[in-house]
């Protein structure tokens, strides 16, 4: 897709600045206990107890292990001061966690400090883990995509703060959580094809396309769901939901599939016009069958992608529930149905953006509009 050269340029330094202040982040939240109010403890040593083999009425295996956790204190009024723990886990690790020398916890305290039987290890203090990614992230998308990578970082920011603003005003309106949600993703679509891709008439034809793909789908998707009055789908699985359920299976289904269809005819757009330009003659029908040729290439992977995250999502549940004896049907039913048919309505946005596109772009070059 034709860009508009950037005047802003990363830097090299500016790649060795954000390496220094990573490192030097990660050594702060290393050492930043005295910062927290909760009580933090780093792991001393570990002492673990013989295994003993479970079975359960299913005929699951797995082992629970008797651990004698020696910690340290590491904040408060008790700095420095140890302390010995019980904890049990299991192989499995479903509801439990084995600790390890040199980790630092989250402390639950009751009584003496010296004498600590029953305090209770809360969660790890995981901040350390969290700005080495968000570290290794950035420092990533600047050192391969360096001007490209800070407008896709810059993108990724300003819709978390846009997409924080809208769960606001749901949560503290009456408004209608699709309405809401709609005119969130038209503003996703149109802020993140314009730092990414840029300013240019393919851009226009790349979000045109996305929004009415993504529309297209949104409807059939009501249409069916409208005429079949709802039969087969399981709302009541969508975990701790206080409002309507349909409308947000709506708003989750079209933020799901709004970037596997942007990146679609963002490529498509992209294609044809060039094509266009090594050959100005070509025609309507030619351009459009280059659109529907290049669309077919990449829309089988983009649906194979949005499935397998919503499978790896699901995974775990799926595999618990079978374990437990539950049937492949009813584990489907309940884990997988409502998943499967947001997958659907995502391949339906993706196999309608490509005609789509092709409409627009073929169309926008017929007429010469980009000259």
């Amino acid at each position: 897709m034709r860009r508009i050269k950037p005047q802003i340029k990363v830097k090299w330094w500016w790649l060795l600045v954000v390496l220094i202040v990573g490192m030097v982040a990660i050594l702060i939240t290393h050492y930043d206990a005295p910062l927290y109010s909760q009580t933090v403890a780093e792991v001393q040593q570990v002492k673990n107890g013989p295994r003993m083999k479970t079975t359960d009425e299913f005929r699951n295996q797995d082992y629970q292990q008797n651990q004698s956790v020696t910690l340290k204190i590491l904040n408060g009024t008790k700095r420095g001061q140890t302390l010995k723990i019980q904890n049990q886990f299991s192989g499995s690790n479903a509801t439990d966690q084995e600790y390890h020398p040199g980790q630092q916890v989250f402390l639950h305290l009751s009584g003496r400090t010296n004498h600590h039987t029953s305090s209770l290890i809360n969660g790890f203090k995981r901040d350390t883990v969290v700005v080495f990614l968000i570290w290794l992230t950035i420092s990533l998308l600047l050192l391969i995509l360096k001007f490209r990578g800070s407008m896709a970082l810059l993108s990724l920011v300003v819709n978390a703060l846009l997409f924080f603003i809208v769960v606001e005003l749901d949560v503290r309106t009456d408004w209608n959580p699709f309405v809401l949600f709609a005119g969130l993703a038209v503003v996703f679509t149109v802020i993140t094809a314009l730092l990414i891709f840029g300013r240019s008439k393919e851009t226009v034809v790349a979000i045109i396309a996305t929004i009415l793909g993504t529309a297209a789908a949104i409807f059939i998707a009501w249409l069916v769901l409208s005429l079949t009055h709802q039969r087969g789908m399981k709302f009541e699985m969508m975990d701790y939901v206080t409002q309507q359920r349909l409308p947000l299976f709506f708003a989750g289904s079209m933020i799901g599939s709004l970037g596997a269809i942007m990146d679609l005819s963002a490529d498509i757009t992209s294609s044809v016009f060039a094509v266009y330009r090594e050959k100005p003659t070509m025609r309507f029908a030619e351009l459009f069958e280059n659109a529907r040729k290049i669309g077919r290439s990449i829309m089988g992977p983009l649906i194979n992608v949005l499935f397998l995250i919503f499978v790896a999502s699901t995974f775990p549940m799926m595999i618990l529930f079978l374990k437990n004896g539950n049937s492949w049907g009813y584990s489907y039913s309940m884990i997988m149905s409502l998943g499967i048919v947001q997958s659907l309505i995502s391949g339906i946005g993706i196999a309608l953006t490509v005609p789509i596109t092709g409409v627009l772009a073929g169309g926008i070059c017929e007429m010469k509009v980009f000259k």
